[in-house]
C-alpha cells in the first residue's frame, strides 16, 4: 500500500518526491511513500483491545494545517524523515486483538473522537484517535472506532467525524428555544456547513456570515440568509447594514474566536449563548485574517456579565453526538458538503484545494482505493 507523507522542505529530492507547495508562504514537500502491513508489537500491554485498520480515503480538517507546521518545523532538522498527518479516515479492518468484541475483520470503520471516555489502564483515549490518518495502516484502540455501514459512501465516511461530532455537540450546549435568533459565523468553515446543515434540520433559519463571495453565492442559493463582508467593510458595519441596529443574536456558533469574537459579542443579546469551538491563528505563521482588536479583557468580561452572555468553549463531543449524526446522514435528513475527490495520482490538485483554495466549500477527499 501507499503513504501520502510530508517530506523535509529543506533536504534534497527524494525518490518519493511528488509535489512541493507554499502554505502561508511556508515551503512544504509531499510525497507518497509505499507502506508495508506492520507487524504487532508483544509488548504492547493495549495490544488485545487494538484494530489493524487499513485506510481507503482521508480527508481535511483545519486542525491539519496547524499540525502540519509543526512537523513541517521539526523535519527541517530531520532531512532524512518524514511524517504522516490528518485525523478523519475511512478505514476497513484486517486485524483484530484477541479482546476485541464489536468490531469484526472486514468491517468499515471512521475514528469516534469522544472526548470525555475514560481512560483505560492508565491511559487516555480522550478526542481524536489518530493523527497520523494518511499512515496507509494502523493500530487503533477498538472503542475509538465507529463501524459503519454501506449506506455510507467512503468519500462521505471519510468527511464526517470531527465535523459531525463537533458540530452536534456545540447545537446540544445551545439549548435552543423554538424562536432563537442564530448567527454562525465562516460560512465556508467545515463545522460550519455542518452546523447550517443540522440547524435547518431542526426548523432553524441562522445567519450566516461570510467573506467569500463564492460561499454567499452558494448559500445564498441554497435558500440561506447570508451577510457578506470584507476586509475593507468592518464586520459590524456589514451587520448593521442587513439587520438594523436593534436586531441581536440569541446563539453565536463560531469556529474562530479570535476573528469574530470581540467584534460579534455587541450582538449578541441579553441572556445569549457565544459557543466557539476553535481558533484561526493556530500558528505564529499564520496569516491573519483581521487586525487585531484593541478591546481589552476587562471590557468584554463586563461586557458579557452586564448582558449575562454564556461564552461556552467545545472540544469535539461524544459518542452519542457521532451516532446521531450518522442516523441523520443515513436518512438524508442532513448532507455532507464534499468540494471534490482525488486519486493518489493526482496529489497537487488535492493538497492545493485542501490548504490554499480560498474559494472552497466543503470537505476535499483523498481516495487510497
Amino acid at each position: 500500500m501507499k503513504s501520502l507523507a510530508l517530506l523535509p522542505p529543506n533536504g534534497p529530492k527524494r525518490p518519493e518526491f511528488k509535489y512541493s507547495t507554499q502554505i502561508h508562504h511556508q515551503p512544504f514537500n509531499f510525497g507518497i511513500l509505499k507502506t508495508p502491513e506492520p507487524v504487532p508489537d508483544g509488548e504492547d500491554s493495549l495490544g488485545d483491545y487494538k484494530v489493524l485498520v487499513l485506510k481507503k480515503a482521508i480527508s481535511i480538517n483545519f486542525r491539519d494545517l496547524s499540525m502540519l507546521f509543526t512537523l513541517n518545523n521539526n523535519l527541517k532538522q530531520s532531512p532524512s524523515g518524514h511524517h504522516f498527518f490528518g485525523s478523519d479516515f475511512v478505514a476497513e479492518v484486517v486485524g483484530i486483538g484477541k479482546k476485541v468484541r464489536s468490531i469484526k475483520i472486514g468491517d468499515r470503520v471512521i475514528p469516534n473522537c469522544d472526548y470525555f471516555i475514560k481512560p483505560m489502564r492508565g491511559v487516555s483515549r480522550k478526542g481524536i484517535p489518530s493523527n497520523r490518518a494518511s499512515m496507509a495502516y494502523e493500530f487503533l484502540l477498538e472503542d475509538k472506532l465507529i463501524k459503519i455501514d454501506d449506506d455510507l459512501s467512503d468519500e462521505v465516511a471519510a468527511s464526517i467525524s470531527i465535523g459531525l461530532q463537533t458540530s452536534y455537540a456545540m447545537i446540544r450546549k445551545a439549548k435552543l428555544k423554538k424562536n432563537s435568533r442564530i448567527l454562525v459565523t465562516s460560512g465556508s468553515s467545515n463545522t460550519s456547513l455542518f452546523i447550517i446543515e443540522t440547524l435547518k434540520m431542526k426548523g432553524y433559519l441562522p445567519t450566516i456570515l461570510t467573506s467569500s463571495q463564492n460561499t454567499f453565492k452558494a448559500l445564498k442559493k441554497d435558500g440561506n440568509e447570508v451577510v457578506l463582508y470584507n476586509q475593507l467593510e468592518d464586520i459590524e458595519t456589514a451587520l448593521r447594514k442587513f439587520n438594523g441596529l436593534n436586531n441581536g443574536f440569541d446563539i453565536v456558533f463560531d469556529p474562530f474566536s479570535d476573528v469574530f469574537f470581540e467584534k460579534l459579542l455587541p450582538f449578541v443579546n441579553v441572556n445569549g449563548k457565544y459557543i466557539t469551538c476553535g481558533l484561526y491563528k493556530q500558528k505564529p505563521e499564520f496569516i491573519a485574517l483581521n487586525q487585531p482588536g484593541n478591546a481589552s479583557l476587562g471590557y468584554l468580561l463586563a461586557h458579557m456579565i452586564m448582558k449575562n452572555v454564556q461564552l461556552i468553549g467545545n472540544c469535539l463531543g461524544n459518542t452519542k453526538d457521532l451516532l446521531n449524526g450518522i442516523e441523520d446522514l443515513k436518512s438524508g435528513r442532513i448532507k455532507v458538503n464534499i468540494e471534490n475527490i482525488y486519486q493518489l495520482d493526482n496529489l497537487g490538485p488535492f493538497i492545493e484545494m485542501a490548504f490554499n483554495d480560498k474559494n472552497r466549500m466543503g470537505k476535499v477527499v483523498l481516495k487510497y482505493a
